[in-house]
């Protein structure tokens, strides 16, 4: 077996590994060639960081990683994992970890983040035999969700431009990685986005996606909680979109959009756990 990076691969083999390798998973799915084109730009995905294992030139299994500087630190992101079912029982997880760390540290790379069902132990004791540690609990929902609107006096509009200074206020939570105002920023003409305003002044706000009905980010100016902004916002989403909406990997430890999501009719689909590997 050789294990090199993925620079040069063509998309529609590693496409095909992929599909292979999900085919069996927790939840089974699998991607179009422009679903992955679009999942590799949204986790900036760079195959010069990536890599893949091979067995007589023919790829049997890959890790996917992204990368980006966040709070001055170089992070490399798993955007995926996958191993073709025959070739499993081998530790190539592992092994194609052994390979790719010495390069991201030459590279000079600080942190590799990844996210993780809970419930898939096998993976999970594969990334800690890696070095990874849990670093947070996440919360997956789904739901198709039409929130009754009381209060009359929101005014939501078109949101063009981010103010990332004030919107980073009305935090109570660190997005994830596929949820950060880096990856929001280079989504920007793929997303719909829209402000509330009470009396004129800015009081939250959502970002979605409507290639894959999910929402990025949603956030309410903390003095202007439990005064329907959310559900307004989600409902004119609902209202303009059809489908199921999903909000992927929402940080447990939350104490407010939790009993939130639940109310206007979000159900948990599963939990992941964010787990971190520390090279600096």
């Amino acid at each position: 077996m050789e294990f090199k990076t993925l620079a040069g691969v063509d998309k529609k083999e590693i496409l095909e590994v992929f599909n292979t390798s999900f085919s069996d998973y927790f939840i089974p799915f699998r991607l179009s060639y422009e679903q992955l084109d679009a999942k590799m730009l949204a986790d900036k995905t760079d195959l010069s960081l990536s890599v893949g294992v091979f067995e007589n030139t023919e790829l049997i299994g890959f890790i996917l990683h992204g990368f980006d500087t966040i709070d001055n630190k170089r992070i490399v992101y798993n955007g995926g994992t996958g191993v073709i079912p025959k070739k499993r029982g081998q530790g190539l997880t592992k092994r194609m970890y052994q390979f790719m760390l010495n390069q991201l540290k030459k590279k000079q790379i600080d942190n590799i983040v990844l996210e993780v069902i809970a419930e898939n132990i096998q993976a999970i004791k594969s990334y800690q035999a890696s070095g990874f540690a849990m670093t947070r609990r996440l919360v997956c929902y789904k739901g198709d969700v039409k929130p009754k609107i009381t209060n009359r006096e929101i005014d939501v509009q078109l949101l063009n431009d981010y103010d990332w200074k004030v919107m980073e206020s009305f935090w109570d939570i660190r997005p994830t990685w596929q949820n950060s105002k880096n990856v929001v920023d280079q989504l920007k003409y793929e997303t719909f986005s829209l402000g509330a305003y009470v009396n004129k002044q800015f009081a939250g706000y959502v970002i979605f996606n409507p290639t894959n009905n999910r929402i990025h980010q949603i956030a309410v100016n903390k003095y202007f909680r439990n005064f329907g902004i959310g559900a307004t916002l989600i409902s004119e989403i609902s209202n303009k979109y059809e489908g199921r909406l999903s909000i992927i990997n929402v940080d447990k430890k939350s104490r407010s959009i939790h009993p939130f999501l639940k109310k206007i009719g979000f159900k948990v689909s599963l939990e992941q756990l964010e787990m971190e590997l520390k090279l600096s």
